[in-house]
């Protein structure tokens, strides 16, 4: 139940990052949802889960975006995978590394997939300006914090029992049966 709910999570902020919050491709203050809930699967799911949850997110993300496919694919797998690893090497609690290491990683693989692109296909893609990628790499770490606490709730509310089997008395015996 946990990985449906944060795929239609994911479907939702797929769909109101690319409609409401981003008017044009190249606006300053679009913020990237889906790396927040990204970092949020790094931090709390395990791998497995993890993948089955970004799959159908990166597909739909590159589809609704309009740009080099497979962008957002490595921009999502690889911010996935360089949180949890700096997470699972780090021996200080969650609370003081989470958001600095989501807007700083937000900002290094934004780089990198920028470096890649530049090197396939140069001059296709924006000129690359430090100061709009740290705005939008704050605004990601600005909005960290709430949304981890929407995602928190969204996974309580998956793990809840819809089948409360304390509730459900299950007998051994049939009483309708002939007693021999």
């Amino acid at each position: 139940m946990v990985v449906a709910n944060f795929i239609v999570v994911g479907m939702l902020l797929v769909i109101l990052q690319t409609t409401i919050f981003m008017p044009m491709p190249v606006w300053l203050l679009a913020p990237d949802l889906y790396y927040v809930l990204v970092a949020y699967l790094a931090y709390r799911l395990d791998v497995l889960r993890s993948l089955v949850i970004l799959f159908p997110l990166v597909c739909v993300l590159d589809v609704f975006s309009g740009t080099v496919l497979g962008t957002y694919a490595l921009i999502c797998f690889s911010g996935f995978f360089l949180i949890r690893t700096i997470a699972g090497k780090l021996p200080i609690s969650e609370s003081l590394y989470q958001i600095p290491l989501v807007g700083g990683s937000y900002l290094v693989v934004s780089w990198l997939v920028y470096l890649l692109l530049e090197l396939l296909q140069p001059g296709q893609m924006v000129a690359w300006s430090m100061w709009r990628m740290a705005v939008r790499a704050l605004l990601v770490a600005a909005l960290t914090f709430p949304m981890f606490y929407v995602f928190d709730l969204v996974q309580k509310y998956s793990h809840r029992n819809y089948l409360p089997w304390n509730r459900l008395r299950l007998r051994n015996d049939n009483r309708r049966r002939r007693k021999a």
